[in-house]
């Protein structure tokens, strides 16, 4: 019998955000939910330039929202939400030279 390795992914819930409300398009909306990230979703916000452009658009796809809306939103949703997607992001490999961490 063949001793495997194996990796077994978690589903990583949706995110509510809730915040003051912003007036949109002739509603009021006080919260989002952000949903799961796709691998085409991470790849089309790294095409968005600096890192607030990015976890705007991620912002965009995951919740289905407008550009408009994202961009009435308070700069603490941008934070909550971009805590929220560095779950699905790899980690930064190690710089050459930087030292392993202590077992």
């Amino acid at each position: 019998m063949d001793d495997l390795d194996e990796d077994v992914i978690e589903e990583i819930p949706p995110r509510v955000i809730r915040f003051p409300a912003v007036e949109y398009n002739g509603a009021t909306v006080t919260e989002i939910t952000l949903q799961p990230l796709t691998i085409e979703m991470i790849m089309a916000a790294q095409k968005q330039g600096n890192e607030i452009a990015q976890a705007s658009h991620l912002i965009q796809r995951s919740a289905g929202v407008a550009p408009q809306l994202v961009a009435k939103l308070s700069p603490k949703v941008l934070e909550v939400a971009s805590r929220y997607f560095a779950r699905f992001l790899p980690s930064d490999p190690p710089k050459a030279g930087d030292a392993p961490p202590p077992a």
